[in-house]
C-alpha cells in the first residue's frame, strides 16, 4: 500500500515579517522541509528556547520525532503509544522533556540528545479512561492540565525520574491528581493557563463554543464564562495581561476580556470553500462572497466583514447584485433563488423550484431595478438556462432553455442585454438571443467548460475548463481564434478587465495569473492559495484583484502598473 509522505516545513518568520512591513516581494522563505512522517502530521511544537522541534505523526504513523530546528536533522524518534497520539507539548522551562497525550494515555518523555534517546513514562490514571485532546503545562512545569473528549479537565503531576538503566526501578512516576466535576459539551478542545494578578486560572475552550475560567482546583469561577460562535480551537494569552485572543473552527477570532468576559469579534472569514464573488457596479470599496450556508459583504480597504447572511444546511453556489445595488441575488443547492436586502441582510424574495436541482450559475441583466420588471438569468445542475422577470410583487419565469446536457457553470450577459453566453460541463458554450430566447450560435470542445467571459467590445469570448486551456472565440460565428496553455491543472475561473487589455485566471494549481489579452502571455503570478482557486474578479477601479479559493481564503491583490 502506498502511503503519502507528510512533510513538515520550517519557515523564516522574521524575514516574512520584514517583507510584510516593507511591502516588498517575498522570495523563498522556506528554511527546511523535513521528511519523516507518513500519512499526516497530527501536531508539532518548538521547545521553549527554539532549539528543538517535536512532531507527532497522524494515526497511521503515530511516531514522535525530535528535530534539530537549526539544521533540520532528525535526532531521535519513537512510537508515541500503542494507541493514537493526538497532541504534543514541551515543558515551558526545559528542552529535554515533553508531554504527549491521546487515546487513553498521557506520557512524559525525557530526551537525551547526546545518546540520542527518547524515554517515555506513562502517567498513572487509575480507572480513568479518557481521550485527551489538548495539554498545557503550568508556569513551574509541575502540573499538566489536559482537556478530554468527554468534557473534563484533568490535572497531572508530571515530575518523573530521568533516564536510568533498565535495572533501576521507577521512583517518581507522572500521576493523575484531579479532574473537574463539571463537563463541557462536545468536549474540551483546548486549554490554557494564565495568571490574573496573583491568581492562577485555567482557561477552557469547548466544542460548543464555551470559553470558561477555572480556579486551581478545577472549579468554575462564577460569572467567568461566555459563548462564542464555533468550537474553540485556540486560546492565546498575553503574559501579564487580562485578555486573550480566541479562535474558533468557524474562522472567527475573538478578543475576550478576562475581567468581565466581554467579547469583541476582531476578524472573521469563511470556514468552508468560497464559491463565488462579485463587486457592486462602480464600487470598489465593497465586495460580496458566498460559501457554505452564508453570504458575506466585506469592506475591501479594512478587510472586515460588514454583514453576514446565513441559510443553514444548504450551500450557496453563486451570488450577484443588481446594477443599482438594491438587491443581492443568490443561487442555492436546494434549487431556490434567494434575494436579500444588502443593508440589513433581510430576505427580499424567494423563487422556489427555480431549478429541479442545484442552482449553479446566475447573471443579472444591465437593467434599472427601479423600473421593473428586470431580468435575472439562472443556470442549474439540470442543464437548463432560465430567464426570470423580477418585480416587487412577483417573480415570473419568462423562458426555460434546455440545450445543455450538463450543469450550467457560467453565464455572462452583453452590455446591451441583447445576448448572453452560457458555459456547461457538457463541453458546449451557447450564445443566446435575449429578445427571441433562441440559440444564436454554439461552439464545442472536449472539455468541461468552467468559466466564460466577454471581451469589453464583445467581439470575442474567452473560455476555460478541464483541458487546462484558455480559448479565444469569435462572438459572431463561434470560430476558435486562439488556444493557449493556461495551467498545469484544471482551469476554474476567468475575468476580463474593463479596458480589455488584461484578464485574470484561476486554476486548480492554486495560482492566480494575470495575462496580456492580445499577446496571450502571463504578466504576473500570485502565489498564496492553498486550495483550488474558485473565482477571480477585478475591482471596478482596476486597482485590485480579488480571488477566492476552496480552502476558504480570500486574497486581495494589488494589480501591477
Amino acid at each position: 500500500m502506498n502511503v503519502t509522505p507528510a512533510h513538515v516545513l520550517i519557515w523564516d518568520l522574521e524575514s516574512a515579517k520584514t517583507i510584510c512591513d516593507n511591502g516588498s516581494r517575498a522570495n523563498n522563505l522556506l528554511i527546511h522541509r523535513l521528511h519523516q512522517h507518513l500519512g499526516g502530521v497530527q501536531d508539532l511544537e518548538f521547545s521553549f528556547d527554539n532549539t528543538y522541534l517535536a512532531t507527532l505523526g497522524a494515526q497511521d504513523d503515530n511516531a514522535l520525532v525530535i528535530w534539530d530546528a537549526e539544521s533540520g536533522v532528525a535526532i531521535c524518534g519513537a512510537p508515541a503509544f500503542e494507541d493514537t497520539g493526538l497532541t504534543v507539548r514541551w515543558l515551558g522551562q526545559r528542552s529535554d522533556r515533553l508531554v504527549t497525550a491521546g487515546n487513553y494515555h498521557l506520557r512524559v518523555w525525557q530526551v537525551d540528545v547526546s545518546i540520542p534517546k527518547l524515554h517515555a513514562m506513562t502517567a498513572k490514571m487509575g480507572n480513568m479512561r479518557r481521550v485527551i485532546t489538548s495539554v498545557v503545562m503550568d508556569e513551574n512545569d509541575e502540573f499538566a492540565f489536559a482537556g478530554t473528549k468527554t468534557g473534563e479537565v484533568l490535572a497531572f503531576k508530571i515530575d518523573r525520574d530521568p533516564i536510568m538503566t533498565h535495572n533501576d526501578p521507577d521512583k517518581t512516576v507522572p500521576t493523575l491528581k484531579g479532574y473537574s466535576k463539571d463537563r463541557y459539551s462536545r468536549g474540551v478542545q483546548c486549554v490554557a493557563t494564565h495568571y490574573i494578578g496573583r491568581q492562577f486560572v485555567v482557561l477552557v475552550g469547548a466544542g460548543d463554543g464555551t470559553i470558561a475560567m477555572l480556579n486551581s482546583n478545577l472549579q468554575p469561577i462564577k460569572g467567568k464564562s461566555t459563548q462564542l460562535m464555533g468550537a474553540i480551537t485556540s486560546i492565546s494569552a498575553t503574559p501579564n495581561s487580562t485578555s486573550v485572543m480566541v479562535g474558533t473552527d468557524l474562522s472567527n477570532r475573538y478578543y475576550v476580556n478576562l475581567e468581565n468576559f466581554s467579547v469583541e469579534l476582531r476578524a472573521s472569514c469563511h470556514s468552508g470553500p468560497v464559491n463565488d464573488i462579485c463587486f457592486p457596479q462602480g464600487c470598489s470599496d465593497l465586495f460580496i462572497t458566498c460559501s457554505m450556508s452564508d453570504i458575506r459583504i466585506w469592506n475591501a480597504a479594512l478587510r472586515q466583514e460588514l454583514l453576514r447572511i446565513q441559510v443553514p444546511n444548504i450551500n450557496c453556489s453563486c451570488v450577484g447584485i443588481t446594477p443599482n445595488g438594491n438587491t443581492i441575488v443568490s443561487g442555492w443547492s436546494d434549487g431556490k433563488m434567494r434575494a436579500f436586502f444588502p443593508e440589513s441582510g433581510r430576505l427580499k424574495f424567494v423563487i422556489n423550484d427555480a431549478h429541479s436541482e442545484a442552482v449553479t450559475a446566475l447573471a443579472v441583466c444591465n437593467e434599472d431595478e427601479s423600473r421593473p420588471p428586470w431580468r435575472l438569468l439562472t443556470g442549474g445542475d439540470d442543464g437548463r438556462l432560465r430567464i426570470w422577470n423580477i418585480s416587487p410583487s412577483h417573480q415570473a419565469m419568462v423562458q426555460s432553455l434546455k440545450e445543455h446536457r450538463g450543469p450550467v457553470l457560467s453565464i455572462r450577459i452583453s452590455h446591451d442585454n441583447k445576448q448572453c453566453v452560457s458555459a456547461s460541463a457538457d463541453g458546449s458554450c451557447i450564445v443566446w438571443d435575449m429578445s427571441r430566447y433562441v440559440r444564436q450560435l454554439a461552439f464545442f470542445e472536449p472539455t468541461v467548460f468552467q468559466a466564460c467571459a466577454y471581451h469589453p467590445d464583445e467581439s470575442q469570448i474567452l473560455t476555460c475548463g478541464s483541458n487546462h486551456k484558455i480559448a479565444y472565440w469569435d462572438a459572431f460565428d463561434g470560430q476558435a481564434i486562439r488556444v493557449i496553455d493556461g495551467s498545469e491543472e484544471q482551469m476554474t475561473s476567468l475575468d476580463v478587465d474593463p479596458d480589455g487589455y488584461t484578464f485574470a485566471s484561476g486554476a486548480g494549481d492554486k495560482l492566480v495569473k494575470l495575462w496580456h489579452y492580445d499577446d496571450g502571455i502571463t504578466t504576473a503570478v500570485g502565489t498564496g492559495h492553498s486550495g483550488k482557486v474558485s473565482a477571480v474578479r477585478f475591482s471596478p477601479d482596476m486597482q485590485t484583484l480579488v480571488s477566492v479559493g476552496s480552502e476558504g481564503a480570500i486574497f486581495i491583490w494589488d494589480i501591477p502598473k
